[in-house]
C-alpha cells in the first residue's frame, strides 16, 4: 500500500537540489550569463527510500544559481572540473537523498534513514555527437555519508551509465538529459537502508544482513528552459532493484520507484 503525504522539513530544503545532480554539465555558449541567481520553489514526489512502498511529497523554497567558470560549474548541480578535452572528462560530481519518513511501516521502532549525500570522481567519455546533442559514456564513482549533526561514511557507489544529452545552445533552448546505467555498491551502503540487527527484529521483520555488488538500475530523465526571466525544470528516475544484493531484505516493499520533481524560479540578475 502506498501512503502519501504532505510534509515539511525546513532544516532540509537544500536537499530537494541533490536528485538533480545526476546532471551537471553546464552550457557555456554566446549570450549566456557567467552568474544567474534568483529564488522559486520547488515540489519532489519520493520514495521513503529505495525500495519502500510508501512515499511523501515535499513543497520547498528552491535556490536558483548557475555559475559557469573554467572548473566550477554550477547548473542543477555541481561540478568541479578536474580535467577536460573535448571527449574526455574528469570531474567531481553528485548525487544524495531525502531523510525517510519518521512513521514508514517497515521501519517501525527503527532508527529513521539520515539525509545522505554523494560525492565524487566521474570520468566521461563522448562517444557520439552532432550540431544537437551528444551520447557519452559516464563512470561516477561516490562516496557516500550521511548527513545529520555530522557526516558519517556510508559506504561507496558506483554507476557506470550511458547519456544522452541536448544542451542548450541558445539561452531560451530546451536542455535535455537522459541517462540509463547500472548501480553497485559495498556492503556498508546497502547495509545503512537495509540491514536488520538483532535488536531490531520482529515477528515479521527477521534479522538481515545484505552484501556488496549489484544494487539496481535506474534511468534519469531531467529538463530545463529559460522563459524570458523565468527558469523552470525538473526530473524524472526510475529505480528497479529486482535481482539486487539487498532485494530479500525485509525493508524492501518494492522492487521499483519512481521519483520526480520540478522546479520553478525567477531569476533576479544574471551578468
Amino acid at each position: 500500500m502506498i501512503c502519501c503525504r504532505w510534509i515539511q522539513r525546513p532544516n532540509s530544503y537544500w536537499l530537494l537540489l541533490l536528485p538533480w545532480m545526476t546532471v551537471v554539465n553546464a552550457d557555456h555558449y554566446p549570450g549566456h550569463a557567467t552568474l544567474e541567481w534568483g529564488i522559486g520553489m520547488a515540489t519532489i514526489h519520493t520514495p521513503d527510500y529505495r525500495g519502500s512502498n510508501e512515499t511523501y511529497s515535499e513543497l520547498l523554497p528552491l535556490p536558483y544559481i548557475k555559475y559557469r567558470g573554467e572548473r566550477l560549474r554550477i547548473d542543477e548541480g555541481i561540478e568541479g572540473r578536474l580535467f577536460k578535452t573535448p571527449d574526455l572528462l574528469l570531474a567531481i560530481s553528485g548525487n544524495g537523498s531525502l531523510p525517510s519518513s519518521e512513521d514508514n511501516r517497515a521501519r517501525e521502532g527503527m532508527d529513521e534513514l539520515d539525509a545522505s549525500i554523494e560525492l565524487g570522481p566521474s570520468l566521461e567519455y563522448r562517444l557520439q555527437h552532432d550540431a544537437r546533442t551528444e551520447i557519452w559514456l559516464e563512470l561516477p564513482l561516490r562516496f557516500a555519508y550521511s548527513v545529520n549533526s555530522e557526516l558519517e561514511s556510508i559506504g561507496h557507489t558506483f554507476n557506470p551509465r550511458l547519456a544522452w544529452r541536448k544542451p542548450a545552445r541558445d539561452k531560451y533552448d530546451w536542455k535535455l538529459n537522459l541517462t540509463t546505467g547500472l548501480l553497485y555498491a559495498d556492503q556498508d551502503y546497502h547495509n545503512y537502508f537495509y540491514q536488520v540487527s538483532s535488536d531490531e527484529v520482529t515477528a515479521d521483520r527477521p534479522l538481515y544482513d545484505a552484501g556488496s555488488g549489484y544494487s539496481g538500475l535506474r534511468l534519469d530523465f531531467t529538463y530545463s528552459k529559460r522563459i524570458q526571466r523565468w527558469w523552470l525544470g525538473g526530473f524524472i528516475r526510475y529505480d528497479d532493484i529486482s535481482d539486487s544484493e539487498f532485494e530479500s531484505s525485509p525493508l524492501v516493499t518494492d522492487s521499483s520507484n519512481w521519483l520526480a520533481g520540478f522546479g520553478l524560479a525567477w531569476i533576479i540578475s544574471e551578468n
